[in-house]
C-alpha cells in the first residue's frame, strides 16, 4: 500500500511514546489524506501547518500535532520539511493564530509567499482565489517546479530579484505542456477551463445563450484593430499632456489652457463660447477616471502627472488599446456586468430605440441587483446603462444616429451600433471577463 512507510513511521513514534503516537497520527492524516509520503511537497507541509492546523483543529492541539509533525517527517528521512515544521516561522504563524483568526491568515500568507513555493501572479496569468480543477492542477504544479527550483538553488527566496525570477521560473513553467490534453499548455488548460465557468455559471437563461456564443471567439489570439488610432487618442492626449506633470486647479481640475485643447482636438464642446472648467466636459471627467482607474496617472497634492506605467503605454498603442478595451466602462462590479451586457447585445447588431435597454433590463433584473438595500427596478436599470455608454463613446467605439425633430417629435428611431473599433474592443471585453480569475463563483 502506499501509505506502509507513513504508517510505519507513525508506529514507530508511537513506540516509544503511545500519547505522542496519537498526534503523529493525526499529523499523518492531514499531511498525506492516507496516501504515501510520495505526494508531500514543501507547499503542502506549509500550508498544513500555518493554516489548515489553526483553521481546522481546537488551539490546545496545535503544538502537539506541530511536534508530531516535526517527529513524523524525521522518521520518513524527509529532514528539510522537518526544519520547517519546527521552524521560528511555524512558532511565530501559530502565535499569530493565538491573537485571532484575521492576524493568523496574514501572517500566513507573508510566511508563504516568503517561503518561495506560492506560484506568483505574472503578466501572463493571474491566480484565481476560486479555481477549477485545471486551475488548481496547475497551482499545484507551479509549487512543485518553484520547490525543484528552489533544491537546485536555482531559486533563493530573499535574494535580490528572486521575486522576478520566481515570476520567470512559474511562466515558463506555465507554458511547459500538460499532462492532459495532448499538445495543451498548463496556462491553455486554465484559460479554456475559464472560459467554460464563465458560460456554466452565466445568470439567467438570455445570458448564457450569449456567453455560450462569444465563447467561440476567444479561441484566437486577440489583436488590436487596424483603426484604433481613434480610440486611443483621447487617454494618450491627457497621458502626453501631462506626462511632465500638470498644476491643477484648487478645485482639482486641469488647468483651462489643457480643458480647451482637449475640447477643440476631441469636438467635446457644442455650446458657444468656451467651456469654463473641466466640469463642464463629462468626457474628460470619464476620461480621467479612466486613467486613474488604470494607474495611467498619478496624484500627489495638486499635481497629476503620468505614471511610469502610463508613460509606457503611450510608447505601446497596442498595449494601450488593449488596457481600455478589457475596462471599458468598469468602474465597479455592476457597471462592468452592464457593459459585458451592451457589448453582447451590440455585436448581435444594431439597437433600435429603445431595443438594448429592453434587452438589458430582464437580464439585470434576474440577477438580483440591488441598490441601498433594495432590488434595482426598471427605471433605475434604464438609467444605469447609460453610465458605462459614456465610455464607450467616449473611445468612439459606437455609430449612433439620431434623428433630426420636427414640430417637437423625432423623425425616426435612434440607432445604435459598434463601429469596426468598436466590435474589436467589444469582443477584447467579453475575453477579459471571461479569462479573467475566478473571485467568486457566480460572476
Amino acid at each position: 500500500m502506499a501509505a506502509t512507510k507513513v504508517d510505519a513511521a507513525v508506529a514507530a513514534i508511537e513506540r516509544q511514546d503511545p500519547s505522542f503516537g496519537e498526534w503523529a497520527q493525526v499529523a499523518a492524516d492531514g499531511l498525506t489524506a492516507g496516501e504515501g509520503e510520495e505526494i508531500l511537497t514543501q507547499a503542502g507541509v506549509q500550508d498544513f501547518l500555518w493554516y489548515r492546523l489553526p483553521a481546522k483543529y481546537p488551539d490546545e492541539t496545535w503544538l502537539p500535532i506541530a511536534r508530531a509533525t516535526v517527529a513524523l517527517l524525521e522518521e520518513l528521512g524527509l529532514d528539510r520539511y522537518a526544519a520547517i515544521a519546527g521552524s521560528a516561522t511555524t512558532r511565530t504563524v501559530l502565535e499569530a493564530w493565538t491573537e485571532d483568526d484575521t492576524r493568523g491568515v496574514a501572517r500566513y500568507r507573508v510566511a508563504a509567499e516568503a517561503s518561495g513555493v506560492k506560484p506568483p501572479d505574472t503578466e501572463l496569468l493571474e491566480w484565481g482565489s476560486v479555481m477549477g480543477l485545471d486551475e488548481a492542477s496547475a497551482y499545484s504544479r507551479m509549487e512543485w517546479e518553484l520547490e525543484r527550483a528552489i533544491v537546485a538553488g536555482a531559486l533563493v527566496p530573499g535574494s535580490s530579484g528572486w521575486k522576478s525570477r520566481a515570476a520567470s521560473l512559474t511562466e515558463h513553467a506555465l507554458r511547459g505542456t500538460a499532462p492532459r490534453g495532448p499538445g495543451r499548455s498548463w496556462h491553455q488548460l486554465i484559460i479554456e477551463e475559464r472560459i467554460r465557468m464563465w458560460v456554466e455559471v452565466a445568470h439567467p437563461e438570455e445570458l448564457r445563450r450569449w456567453r455560450e456564443a462569444r465563447a467561440g471567439m476567444f479561441i484566437d489570439p486577440s489583436r488590436s484593430p487596424e483603426d484604433q488610432e481613434p480610440v486611443i487618442a483621447p487617454i494618450r492626449w491627457l497621458l502626453q499632456a501631462c506626462r511632465a506633470g500638470v498644476e491643477l486647479t484648487q478645485s482639482g481640475y486641469l488647468p483651462p489652457p489643457i480643458v480647451r485643447d482637449g475640447v477643440e482636438r476631441f469636438g467635446w464642446w457644442e455650446w458657444h463660447g468656451q467651456p469654463r472648467s473641466e466640469a463642464d466636459v463629462h468626457q474628460l471627467g470619464a476620461l480621467r477616471e479612466t486613467a486613474t482607474r488604470l494607474r495611467l496617472v498619478t496624484k500627489r497634492g495638486r499635481r497629476l502627472a503620468t505614471s511610469r506605467q502610463g508613460r509606457a503605454l503611450v510608447d505601446d498603442p497596442s498595449a494601450l488599446w488593449r488596457s481600455i478595451a478589457t475596462t471599458i466602462g468598469a468602474t465597479d462590479d455592476y457597471a462592468a456586468m452592464l457593459s459585458e451586457l451592451i457589448a453582447h447585445r451590440l455585436l448581435d447588431g444594431p439597437a433600435i430605440a429603445d431595443a438594448l435597454e429592453q434587452a438589458i433590463v430582464p437580464i439585470v433584473t434576474a440577477q438580483g441587483w440591488r441598490s441601498g438595500g433594495l432590488p434595482v427596478d426598471e427605471r433605475q436599470i434604464v438609467l444605469s446603462v447609460h453610465r458605462p455608454l459614456y465610455w464607450w463613446r467616449l473611445f468612439r467605439l459606437l455609430d449612433e444616429v439620431r434623428p433630426r425633430w420636427i414640430d417637437g417629435h423625432p423623425t425616426g428611431p435612434n440607432v445604435t451600433s459598434l463601429t469596426v473599433a468598436g466590435r474589436a474592443a467589444a469582443v477584447e471585453y467579453l475575453r477579459a471577463r471571461a479569462t479573467a480569475p475566478r473571485k467568486s463563483l457566480h460572476t
